[in-house]
């Protein structure tokens, strides 16, 4: 009898995060979308801060943690107060709640309710922009005409697309059919006709290699060190950007080559790092000036007088915004609970955060739980199976133990 009624707790305490997690997520997603110029700007910071509120009294009223773990827990809300507070990122707070409270709760189903809130928001704002019923910004580059379809800047669409694509195929991995990868190949060329953001293509792509690489690894055995070692692509890609833009000057002509090739992203970078420095627990907020959303026709027209200065790199943004302490306890710990997964022979979560390491490389949508749920991967419940990539071929290929997703 106990033990059911702790089960039938358990329950009810997921299904009230789930609530909270979707409630939350759409507020932010709709923020992303330009239906954000009809919600007043008060009701996000009430939904952000009810969701803090309910989020903190679901983990101290219904969550039994061990001394170590409200240790752990608290040292990190301090930490990411810190940085709140001295960098005025305000959405740390609610992200790294949201970690916490995922808790016990099923992976699959956070997945689930992220595509089905994202997906559902950013199809209803494509089909609104095409209407006419919201701004779908466009603005002509050299590349031809880009376009937003209701999101609020290009970038920030493909971003989007990228990954919904990697939720989707997340949640097909066990009965994977090579037809599945339909949706994601029509993504694949919705980002490259109409959004022309080539750093979100790459992305995609290697999305799709490393994937393919997963399902297919029986054949491909040579590949499969790659499998292993997926772990180490987060601080392999993240020392690689920082790196790279610390070194850059025009005095390289591979650098220079480099640089032109990745949109001047390393020279911005450079920039940001010698203007302000890396700091303990981050700084001020750093002032940008993006051209794209409403403000591309100004610029592309010649009109605009402000220096482009944007920090496109999710690494280097952590690092110079949010401080060293807070960039290498993201990094190292993530990339200790993705080794901790290939122990247990589990490399579907790992190959699809090597995409997301690449994709962070040059995007800077990494903490927010609207563009990448993954990091909520952390503290829920994954799925309990195994997959074989040793030689013992006559095995099957997912090891079932215990209850499945």
């Amino acid at each position: 009898m106990m033990r059911h009624k702790v089960a039938s707790l358990q329950q009810h305490r997921n299904a009230l995060y789930l609530s909270i997690f979707g409630i939350y997520l759409a507020s932010v997603t709709l923020q992303t979308t330009t239906f954000n110029d009809m919600i007043p700007h008060r009701v996000g910071v009430l939904v952000e801060l009810a969701t803090l509120a309910a989020l903190l009294g679901l983990v101290v009223c219904l969550d039994a943690l061990t001394l170590t773990q409200i240790i752990g827990e608290v040292s990190l809300l301090v930490l990411v107060t810190v940085v709140t507070l001295t960098s005025g990122a305000h959405y740390l707070m609610p992200t790294v709640m949201l970690v916490i409270g995922a808790r016990h709760v099923s992976f699959r189903q956070i997945i689930q309710v992220y595509l089905g809130v994202v997906g559902t928001i950013l199809l209803v704002a494509l089909v609104a922009a095409e209407a006419g019923l919201i701004k779908n910004i466009t603005f002509t580059t050299a590349d031809g005409l880009r376009q937003s379809f209701g999101v609020v800047y290009t970038t920030d669409f493909a971003a989007h697309i990228f990954y919904l694509c990697a939720a989707y195929l997340y949640l097909l991995a066990r009965r994977f059919r090579p037809v599945a990868l339909l949706p994601v190949i029509i993504g694949l060329g919705i980002i490259y006709q109409f959004t022309k953001t080539m750093t979100d293509v790459i992305a995609l792509v290697a999305l799709v290699g490393v994937y393919l690489l997963y399902i297919y690894r029986r054949q491909l055995r040579w590949l499969r060190p790659m499998l292993r070692y997926s772990f180490l692509m987060l601080p392999i890609a993240s020392g690689a950007i920082i790196g790279l833009s610390n070194v850059f000057n025009y005095q390289d002509r591979l650098l220079v080559m480099l640089n032109n090739a990745l949109s001047t992203r390393l020279a911005l970078g450079n920039n940001a790092l010698l203007a302000y420095g890396v700091k303990l627990f981050g700084q001020a907020p750093i002032p940008i000036n993006g051209w794209g959303g409403d403000r591309a026709d100004s610029f592309t027209n010649g009109v605009g007088t402000a220096t482009y200065f944007f920090i496109d790199s999710s690494f280097l943004n952590m690092l110079i915004s949010y401080g060293l302490l807070l960039t290498l306890v993201l990094i190292i710990g993530i990339t200790w609970f993705l080794y901790q997964r290939t122990r247990q022979h589990d490399y579907l979560l790992p190959v699809i955060f090597a995409a997301i390491a690449i994709s962070s490389m040059f995007d800077q949508h990494f903490l927010e739980v609207t563009y990448n749920v993954f990091i909520l991967m952390l503290f829920a419940d994954l799925p309990n199976y195994r997959t074989a990539v040793g030689p013992e071929f006559e095995r099957p290929v997912v090891i079932q133990r215990g209850a499945s997703y």
